[in-house]
């Protein structure tokens, strides 16, 4: 390109960049210019084209046009004013702007929906997963991922290997209703009050984010120039505009005020430098003689003292003057400090005294922008940069906001206020501005555990921790949200040194007085009942780590206690314990044998080891109890079991007699006991939750024992079958038939015989020996014989572990059989057509599909997979597995799928799921190998991308991925193959043309809608 025919496109860029500028009100910031030039011109801004290697470079090549400017830590690019540009201005003002895109950006004073499966997040997301629902057919992937097919009349398939490919250029697409004007909004209402009782060129500015990993709530900050700052914090809404709306409400309330105080300061200036100079001085000596102080911050107190205004060139004209005892410095571009002089040298720059913080919000940029002490004060292990320790409030109440819920009580939260939320989110803005300029990505060399750094993850920039690198991904901790993932080491940046000032955020806390409550259960409550991105207010009922808060809710009128709520929603989530369904089998434990023939169960369960928990706090209570003479037939009360000197939960069942004992059930274990008065507590005194929890013991009745039904049970059998069923050693039990009106469960119990792992049958054994029984009942039986003698496991040894004699055969590392991956030759060729399901999907340019000819393959492999492995006969102990192995794994969902192990990390396991692509984190409990039968039907997940388009502005936007969800999820798609490859871990990686056929007048081809919608563009363009 000629030196003349530039100049001319330059000068035509130009005009079109100031069209753009001048439609949105004469402003916009400099990550948004592109996207909107692109939506009036339909290209992007061509500075490369221009010879410029940098849009930043080409915009300052035309300050004629457009000059840049840098606000609350965002670039702007402004339009150079004129008469016309004037007057255009003064139109568009008074309609409502338009919002531009952006990436959402998370902000830290509120947080995202509970990420409470996260102990572990994997490298890419897991989303819903993709069926299909249609009249051609249907496909369930809901409670598992089984499907069954059926053919119905009514949509037409498009032909398999059909070679011509669809042609783009006669596809029609539905018209889309224009949409009616909106009504004035209060950011028009906004924007037309700053103009009037300010400054008819103040325009307000908006800094808008999602924040959350899911990016699920929206926050604003309105900056109206130095008048007004306004945050839409505490209140989290669901969409951009909504954000918005808030904070311009809360402007518009606070404006006027604002403008009043602004107009009496205009007409109190001061203006005698021999008074203003003294007071200057005995502010600063009274708030802080060793500190500076921000020039705004230093302006503020005069208001505050004097209700007189500084003039704007007060630092010019006393910088002039000798002998004022005033340090002036300039550490950042339009930013002053004022400091006495006499306790900071005139050195010209800045001292290691600290910056005052409490006097402005304005000050808290010191810890990002310049800080030099801050920056010097920073501490080093090895050379390395390290974060220093939050100083939590002394005060017995602190304001917080819950970021996110993990396992069993396990709360990660942060600090509101200025000097911990507001701080971070001005931390959070200079990040994402810092890192948006590709000078300062720099990747770390050598990534090392506790290194601190920088990533980048779904489109947020956090600081991060390393907890353990492996070859290709990190397991990383968010030091301000708390949660933890696995993340590429391409994402992982040096993290600059100005962001090392502020401590992290995180605090890992528990509700107080659920430490040891059932952990599902508690989980389940806390989700529902404690809000997310919501300001509470906690009392500190311990302050060491895991910090014991009550939390409440001041929303409303009334204070609201959550502790309680959420106690009130674990007594209806927690499970009782039941048998399976007959045929099934379950792992029991034998806790009484009654001479009557009823025996006595328990399922180890989460609920059995809260039970066990709370018993031992309690029994610890017991002499800070008083006695109560009193019995309540209806109650639970902390029995005295003579069999072991402990106390357990019981029920009386009868009214205290002659002697003052009560006949007790001990409803853990089924056995009745009489007790002294004196032995017995109130069980709600010590524990209101131990009350609530459900009775363990399982009544049943072994099935054909006695065999002769005209026998009865004696104390002789019960003696028989405990010596069969040694303490604390797990029985199989097998549900013959379920509970009646008039009969209990019919069960069939077996005991495991090691070494060889063989299965004995009790109920045969006993059954066979009629002598154990007789046909009256046992005269000489009693209550207390009958307890002592079938008493057999205690409750301080219910939880079954590693210690116990009988355990499931063990799984070595050669257990686990390989799998075989999809082929080309697998696939149609190059041109024809394909059926799919797409099963996961992250982007469009990361999904995974699976050929629709294989599902009812699938289909019996999964069914088959279940009655393996549900029958707990069949489970082995996995001790180890390594990264590259195969093996069946039991998803959150309670199916099993086929999976390919990538890494370990002691108990936990993290791979992909080789059916359907998406990843998973999970525990080693939760694996077994898989049988050579189920190796037999290849890997059916295969990698796939869009062919010929890439993302209209650098990368997939969430925005970009929901959407492609939404195309491609629920539905059966055809597709056609353009390529064909093998990627560097031997994997096949398609490039598909996806085609909607469930419309019969039109069919949607995938790839040119995202083009049409300005999401996409093609690759040839």
């Amino acid at each position: 390109m000629s030196a003349e025919m530039q100049k001319k496109k330059e000068r035509e860029v130009g005009a079109l960049l100031k069209s753009v500028l001048t439609s949105f009100g004469g402003k916009l910031p400099m990550n948004k210019l592109n996207v909107e030039y692109k939506t009036v011109v339909g290209t992007d801004i061509p500075f490369k084209e221009l010879k410029h290697s940098t849009l930043t470079k080409f915009l300052q090549s035309i300050p004629e046009i457009l000059k840049l400017e840098t606000r609350g830590g965002q670039v702007f690019v402004s339009v150079v004013a004129d008469k016309n540009i004037d007057m255009i201005l003064r139109h568009v003002k008074e309609q409502k702007p338009e919002t531009a895109k952006a990436h959402p950006r998370k902000k830290k004073a509120l947080s995202s929906a509970p990420r409470h499966l996260h102990s572990s997040r994997p490298v890419v997301p897991l989303h819903q997963w993709h069926y299909y629902i249609g009249s051609h057919v249907s496909m369930t992937k809901k409670n598992g991922r089984s499907y069954t097919t059926s053919t119905t009349n009514g949509i037409a398939t498009p032909c398999q290997n059909q070679k011509k490919l669809p042609d783009f250029k006669h596809v029609s697409r539905p018209k889309v209703q224009a949409k009616k004007p909106a009504k004035k909004t209060f950011k028009q209402q906004l924007v037309e009050a700053v103009q009037t009782l300010c400054d008819p060129s103040l325009m307000p500015t908006y800094n808008t984010v999602s924040f959350g990993k899911k990016k699920l709530d929206w926050c604003t900050t309105i900056k109206i120039g130095d008048l007004l700052t306004v945050n839409s914090y505490p209140n989290s809404v669901k969409s951009r505009e909504e954000a918005e709306e808030a904070a311009s409400q809360k402007a518009l309330q606070q404006l006027s005020q604002v403008a009043k105080m602004r107009q009496t300061a205009q007409h109190y200036t001061v203006t005698d430098y021999n008074v203003s100079i003294p007071r200057v001085k005995q502010l600063l000596e009274k708030k802080s003689p060793v500190k500076r102080f921000w020039w705004e911050a230093v302006q503020g107190m005069y208001w505050d003292v004097y209700q007189e205004k500084l003039p704007q060139d007060w630092i010019t004209v006393v910088k002039s003057q000798n002998n004022t005892s005033l340090e002036f410095d300039n550490p950042c571009t339009d930013m002053w400090t004022v400091a006495l002089a006499k306790k900071i040298p005139s050195s010209g720059s800045m001292t290691s005294e600290p910056l005052d913080t409490s006097t402005s919000c304005g000050l808290e940029e010191a810890q990002f922008h310049c800080n030099s002490e801050n920056e010097k004060s920073i501490s080093t292990v090895g050379g390395k940069l390290q974060l220093p320790t939050l100083s939590l409030p002394s005060t017995p109440t602190w304001d917080v906001v819950i970021n996110c819920v993990e396992d069993h009580n396990n709360i990660h939260l942060c600090l509101v206020g200025k000097d911990y939320s507001e701080m971070f989110d001005e931390l959070v803005s200079e990040m994402e501005s810092h890192y948006t300029e590709q000078k300062h990505l720099q990747s770390v060399k050598e990534l090392a555990v506790g290194d601190i750094c920088a990533a980048k993850h779904q489109e947020s920039w956090f600081r991060i921790e390393v907890l353990e690198t492996f070859s290709e991904n990190a397991h990383v901790k968010f030091v301000d949200e708390g949660d933890s993932a696995i993340i590429p080491l391409c994402d992982i940046y040096d993290l600059h040194e100005k962001f090392f000032s502020l401590p992290p955020q995180d605090l890992h806390c528990c509700l107080a007085g659920f430490e040891d409550a059932p952990r599902e259960a508690t989980l389940q409550a806390l989700l529902e009942c404690i809000p997310m991105s919501q300001a509470l207010v906690a009392r500190v009922q311990r302050r060491q780590e895991p910090y014991a808060l009550v939390f409440f809710d001041t929303s409303t009128s009334e204070d609201i206690n959550l502790n309680d709520k959420v106690f009130e929603s674990l007594v209806l989530h927690i499970t009782e314990p039941s048998l399976l369904p007959d045929g099934c089998v379950a792992e029991v434990y034998l806790t009484y044998a009654s001479y009557s023939g009823i025996i006595y169960f328990q399922v180890d369960s989460d609920t059995l080891i809260s039970l066990n928990d709370l018993l031992k706090i309690a029994r610890r209570k017991i002499k800070e109890i008083p006695l109560d003479a009193n019995v309540d037939l209806t109650k639970l009360y902390l029995t005295y079991f003579n069999g072991d000197g402990e106390w357990y939960r019981a029920k009386p069942k009868s009214p205290v007699d002659v002697d003052g004992k009560v006949l007790m059930e001990f409803v853990d274990f089924g056995n009745v006991e009489k007790v002294c008065i004196s032995n017995i507590r109130n069980l709600e005194a010590v524990s209101p939750l131990l009350a609530k929890l459900p009775h363990q013991a399982l009544p049943c009745h072994l099935y054909k024992v006695p065999s002769n039904p005209d026998l009865k049970w004696t104390v002789k059998a019960c003696q028989r079958l405990v010596e069969l069923t040694s303490q604390d050693t797990p029985l199989l039990l097998k549900v013959v038939s379920q509970w009646t009106e008039r009969q209990l469960p019919m069960v069939q119990l077996f005991k495991r015989l090691l070494p060889q792992n063989e299965l004995v049958s009790i109920n045969d054994t006993l059954g066979i020996n009629t002598n154990l029984f007789s046909k009256e009942e046992d005269k000489n039986n009693s209550t207390d014989k009958d307890m002592f003698l079938c008493h057999a496991r205690s409750l301080s040894s219910c939880v079954s572990g590693p210690s116990l004699p009988v355990q499931p055969p063990t799984a070595g590392l050669d257990s686990f059989l390989p799998c075989s991956s999809m082929s080309p030759s697998d696939i149609p060729d190059v041109g024809s057509y394909f059926d799919v399901i797409v099963t996961f999907a992250a982007s469009p340019h990361l999904f995974a599909v699976q050929p629709w000819n294989m599902t009812k393959e699938y289909g019996e492999l999964s069914d088959s997979m279940q009655k393996h492995y549900n029958n707990l006969v069949n489970l082995q102990q996995v001790m180890e597995i390594k990264g590259g192995q195969y093996c069946a794994l039991k998803h959150k969902d309670d199916v099993w799928y086929r999976a390919k192990v990538e890494m370990t990390q002691k108990e936990t396991v993290a791979g992909v799921f080789v059916d359907f692509g998406d990843r998973f984190v999970s525990s080693l409990q939760n694996v077994q190998p898989l049988l050579p039968s189920f190796c037999i039907l290849p890997c059916l997940a295969i990698k796939a991308k869009l062919y010929g388009i890439e993302p209209a502005n650098r990368s997939w936007s969430p925005e970009d991925a929901l959407h492609f969800r939404t195309l491609t999820g629920n539905k059966y798609l055809s597709s056609v193959v353009y390529d064909k490859k093998v990627d560097k871990n031997n994997l096949l990686v398609l490039s598909l043309l996806l085609i909607d056929t469930s419309d019969k007048a039109v069919d949607l081809y995938i790839n040119q809608l995202l083009v049409e919608e300005n999401r996409a563009v093609y690759t040839w363009a």
